[in-house]
């Protein structure tokens, strides 16, 4: 679809009218028409910098960049995109790790990204901007393993990262990615794993019991038009059962930014306990596992987003 086409490109930078023409390789006519709507719709906006040359540039109040991790997690985020598409126009982008979501967020290449509270809590010491509006999932989590010692393979500044320090009797190796800690597990370079969904249930792994809040959602920027429409529907449909449509729907769509089968996608959502919610004492014990300072802005850090009542 043409106007799919157009926002894409205008996801990845401005562009003068005329070049977007010729890269789309479409019509003048067509291309006017599509950019016509989108301006009516507040999406985009056109700017007259010479004569002959208009500029074109996504309205991001209007819009969303989105960035979450290769995990099961983010169904009810995915879901709530597709289902306000046509309305916010999104670009959903899938990292490798937290680490390099956050720093995306913090540069000011997304406008909102999933990732482990405790990573979001060290960039905020860094970037006091970036704080958490909701709760994603407790659960999902948990170990494979070949031997009960060795070196146990995890992902840094992550729940998995902070499970894998109560097992004494293994050394902890770093992977920047899911990709490469099962690659080194199958090939024996490692001994045991803390992975997360669907890779967990995939390889036949031992789920962790649901205790404290993995991910949450960030921003950087206090909420408008976007975020706020996003946060409320969100809400509303963590509270809410899926239909069998919606869940089919919602799992064909994951598996391909996942990269893994439908099925895969639906046995793994049982490992949840989806809340918006988040902890304040879960926070403070993750901090801590991490020897990381509480500093007295804990409270600030929480301001935007629902808490579980003391």
């Amino acid at each position: 679809m043409l106007r799919d086409r157009v926002l894409d490109l205008l996801f990845k930078e401005d562009i003068t009218q005329k070049e977007l023409t010729s890269r789309l390789n479409s019509s003048r006519s067509r291309i006017s028409e599509v950019l016509r709507k989108l301006e009516a719709q507040h999406i985009i906006t056109r700017k007259r910098v010479s004569q002959r040359t208009v500029l074109v540039s996504i309205n991001h109040s209007r819009t969303l960049r989105v960035g979450i991790l290769r995990s099961s997690e983010y169904f009810h985020m995915v879901s709530t995109l597709e289902q306000l598409g046509k309305r916010i126009p999104f670009r959903l982008t899938v990292y490798d790790n937290s680490l390099e979501a956050l720093k995306e967020l913090m540069t000011g290449a997304e406008d909102m990204v999933a990732s482990p509270l405790i990573s979001g809590y060290f960039f905020y010491l860094i970037d006091r901007s970036i704080r958490p509006i909701a709760g994603v999932a407790e659960g999902g989590s948990g170990l494979i393993k070949r031997r009960d010692e060795g070196k146990i393979g995890t992902t840094p500044l992550s729940r998995m990262d902070r499970d894998s320090r109560d097992f004494r009797n293994y050394e902890q190796v770093y992977f920047k990615s899911m990709d490469d800690m099962l690659r080194s597990y199958h090939k024996g370079e490692i001994d045991a794993a803390q992975i997360w969904e669907p890779f967990l249930t995939m390889n036949n792994g031992v789920k962790k019991r649901k205790e404290g809040l993995c991910c949450c959602i960030f921003t950087r920027v206090e909420r408008g038009y976007s975020v706020s429409t996003f946060l409320r529907e969100y809400k509303r449909k963590v509270g809410e059962p899926l239909n069998k449509e919606e869940k089919r729907d919602t799992a064909n769509v994951m598996s391909r930014l996942l990269k893994v089968g439908d099925e895969d996608v639906i046995r793994s959502l049982n490992s949840y306990h989806f809340t918006t919610l988040i902890d304040r004492s879960d926070l403070e014990r993750q901090i801590e596992a991490f020897g990381l300072p509480i500093v007295k802005e804990v409270d600030s850090f929480l301001e935007r987003a629902a808490k579980v009542p003391l």
